[in-house]
C-alpha cells in the first residue's frame, strides 16, 4: 500500500470517528439550546396569558398549548418545565411537547397557567442534524482530500522520480547514481545516504566481479597445464597400469575442478547481472535442440525423450541462460534415469516440467538446489547443476516444484511471463 493511500485511509477512519462524536455532541447541545429557547418562549406566553387575565378577567384556553385554570391557594406548587407526551387523536399517536407549569396570583385569585410547545421527535432531530453534518463534513473532507492530493503530487513528484531512478539503476551499467534534489530536508538526507551506500556497494560489486573473473582465469591456466601434462603422459608406452590409472584419476579430477570453476564463475556472473540481453524464447525449440544433442547418449543407454506440448510456452530472457537451464535439467534427468526408460518433457502455456524414473524419492528435496549438495556418491556430478538452475529461475521469477509420484521424479517450472 502506498504511503498516501495509507494516510488517506487513516484520515477517513478517524474522520468517521470524529464525525460520529461530533454528530452526537452537536445533537445533544442543540437539543439543550433548543429547549432553553423554548422555555423562554413558554415563559413569555405564560406572561401574556397572565396579562390577558388581568386585563379581561378571563382567558379562553386552547388545548393543549395554552391553558389557564383558577385554583385554590393550597394547589400552588413550584414552577416546573418538563418534556411530556400528549395523545393526538388525529394522528393516533403520542406527540412530544415541552411543558411549562407556572402559578400566578391575579386580583386575589390564583391561577395555574400551562403553556406547551410541540417538540421534534429525537429521530427527526437526529436525521436532520446527521444529514446536515454529513453534508458539511463530507464537503470539507472532499476539499481537504483534493487539496492534500494536489499538494502531495507537487511535494512527492521529485521523490517519485528518484524512486524510478533507483528502480532502473544497475551496477552493471557503470554509471554513478545521481538523485534529484527535492528541496525537502528529510528526502535530501535520505538521497545522500542512498548515494553513499550505492557508491560503497558499487565498489564492492566491482571488486567481487574482478575477483571472480581473475580467480577463474588464474585457476583455469594451471588446470589446463595439468590436463596437458596428463595427456602427454598417456602417450608414453613405458607406464604400468597403476601409473596410468593414477594419471587418469588426476586428469578426471582436474577436468571436474575446471567444470566447478566455470560453474562458480557463471553463478557469480548471474549474481552480478551480466546477462542482460533479453529476447522471446520458445521453450519447445530449445528442448528439441537439446534432445537432438543428447541423441547419442540416449541411444547408448537405451533411453528415449517424449516431448508433449499444449499451447505456446514463451518467456523473455537471455538466450544463453535459457539454453543453460534446459541443458542442466535435461542432463540431470539423463544422469539419474535408469536405462531403458522414458524421459518425459511437458510444455504448457504457463509452465513446463521434466520427469525421469527413479526407485526412491529424493531424501532432502529442500537441499537439492544448494551448491555442492549430492545425494548420490557419483563423482560425475559436481553438485552445482541444479544450483545454477535455481539461480536462473530466481533471476527471472520462476517457481520450481519437485514431486515424486509413480516412481517418477518431476521438476515443474511455473513461468510468470509465459
Amino acid at each position: 500500500m502506498k504511503l498516501l493511500s495509507k494516510i488517506n485511509r487513516t484520515y477517513l477512519r478517524y474522520g468517521i470517528l470524529v464525525f460520529l462524536i461530533a454528530d452526537l455532541v452537536i445533537i445533544l447541545l442543540s437539543n439543550i439550546i433548543l429547549k432553553e429557547e423554548i422555555d423562554q418562549q413558554l415563559l413569555m406566553e405564560a406572561e401574556v396569558i397572565a396579562e390577558t387575565i388581568e386585563e379581561k378577567g378571563t382567558f379562553l384556553s386552547v388545548y393543549p398549548t395554552d391553558i389557564a385554570e383558577e385554583i385554590s391557594f393550597s394547589d400552588i406548587k413550584n414552577e416546573t418545565t418538563k418534556d411530556t407526551l400528549i395523545y393526538d387523536p388525529k394522528e393516533d399517536e403520542l406527540v412530544p411537547f415541552r411543558e411549562l407549569i407556572t402559578y400566578k396570583s391575579i386580583k386575589e385569585k390564583n391561577y395555574q397557567i400551562i403553556t406547551r410547545q410541540m417538540l421534534m421527535e429525537f429521530d427527526d432531530i437526529f436525521a436532520l442534524f446527521t444529514a446536515l453534518i454529513t453534508t458539511i463534513l463530507g464537503l470539507i473532507f472532499i476539499l481537504v482530500l483534493l487539496f492534500t492530493q494536489k499538494m502531495n503530487a507537487i511535494l512527492w513528484r521529485t521523490f517519485n522520480k528518484n524512486v524510478e531512478l533507483l528502480k532502473e539503476y544497475s551496477f552493471a551499467n557503470n554509471k554513478q547514481l545521481k538523485l534529484n534534489d527535492t528541496g525537502i530536508n528529510e528526502f535530501d538526507d535520505l538521497n545522500q545516504v542512498i548515494t553513499k551506500m550505492s557508491d560503497r556497494l558499487e565498489k564492492d560489486y566491482k571488486a567481487s566481479k574482478d575477483f571472480s573473473a581473475n580467480a577463474a582465469h588464474e585457476l583455469q591456466t594451471p588446470l589446463a597445464i595439468v590436463r596437458n601434462k596428463c595427456e602427454n603422459l598417456f602417450s608414453k608406452t613405458d607406464l604400468d597400469d597403476d601409473t596410468i590409472q593414477s594419471i587418469r584419476e588426476i586428469y578426471l579430477s582436474t577436468d571436474r575442478l575446471s567444470g566447478i570453476t566455470k560453474a562458480l564463475l557463471l553463478l557469480a556472473k548471474i549474481d552480478h547481472g551480466q546477462f542482460n540481453e533479453t529476447e522471446e524464447i520458445v521453450m519447445l525449440d530449445l528442448f528439441r535442440l537439446r534432445v537432438n544433442h543428447l541423441e547419442d547418449i540416449l541411444q547408448d543407454r537405451n533411453l528415449s525423450a517424449d516431448i508433449q506440448y499444449s499451447g505456446s510456452c514463451r518467456m523473455k530472457m537471455d538466450k544463453r541462460l535459457a539454453s543453460l537451464l534446459i541443458q542442466n535439467i535435461t542432463s540431470n534427468a539423463v544422469n539419474h534415469s535408469p536405462a531403458s526408460k522414458i524421459i518425459e518433457i511437458k510444455l504448457f502455456k504457463t509452465q513446463f516440467s521434466i520427469s525421469n524414473f527413479g526407485e526412491t524419492p529424493i531424501k532432502e528435496p529442500n537441499l537439492i538446489f544448494k551448491r555442492f549438495y549430492k545425494e548420490s556418491k557419483s563423482n560425475n556430478s559436481t553438485g552445482i547443476g541444479l544450483a545454477i538452475v535455481k539461480k536462473i529461475a530466481d533471476h527471472y521469477g520462476m517457481k520450481i516444484e519437485y514431486s515424486f509420484k509413480d516412481f517418477k521424479h518431476t521438476f515443474t517450472f511455473m513461468l510468470p511471463n509465459c
